[in-house]
């Protein structure tokens, strides 16, 4: 039984080892990497703070390839491996956008919401089959997120405000107005 407590003490001890420890700005920067290649994704002038268990980084500004799309207050993710949480506070959509993309689809929706005041998005190793995603903006609150069995996107809308801006990507059952899109 002794051996069995010094083998669990002893990877708890790793964990915890790994997570302080890990090359936290690094993770920061491969991440932009990936947006930026992979999404034409940029964020500029923010300010990084490292933590122990994760990172924060506040006042940046998000760029679609050269166009400004918006701005955030702060950005806090913190990493326990069994446990993440990514904290998203007071995202303002650009004010020129509405000028911008009137022709862009996939851009429309964001001319037409004004601010998101919080994205919470967590993930548990007791719920490994989602990732689960909380938004409250000016058009209410919405909760769902990312499912892996099958593997599809689903959220719903809980408590709605004023919902016109997005409305026309919700269907409705007898629950309410949600979102659903199988993903490959």
């Amino acid at each position: 039984m002794q051996m069995v407590k010094r083998i669990f003490f002893g990877f708890l001890l790793l964990l915890l080892f790994l997570v302080i420890f890990a090359p936290k700005q690094e993770l920061y920067y491969k991440l932009e990497h990936i947006l930026k290649e992979d999404y034409k994704i940029t964020i500029d002038g923010e300010k990084f703070k490292e933590k122990p268990f994760g990172f924060k980084i506040e006042d940046g500004d998000i760029y679609l390839e050269d166009l400004k799309i918006g701005s955030f207050k702060s950005i806090d993710l913190d990493i326990f491996y069994l446990y993440d949480k990514l904290e998203i506070d007071s995202i303002e959509v650009d004010k020129n956008l509405k000028d911008s993309v009137k022709q862009i689809e996939e851009l429309s929706i964001l001319s037409s919401i004004n601010a998101i005041d919080k994205i919470v998005v967590k993930f548990s190793i007791l719920k490994p089959y989602k990732i689960a995603v909380d938004i409250n903006g000016s058009f209410g609150d919405i909760k769902g997120g990312l499912y892996f069995n099958p593997n599809r996107l689903f959220f719903r809308v809980v408590k709605p405000k004023n919902i016109s801006a997005i409305r026309r990507f919700l269907d409705k059952d007898e629950k309410g107005l949600y979102y659903e899109k199988p993903l490959e």
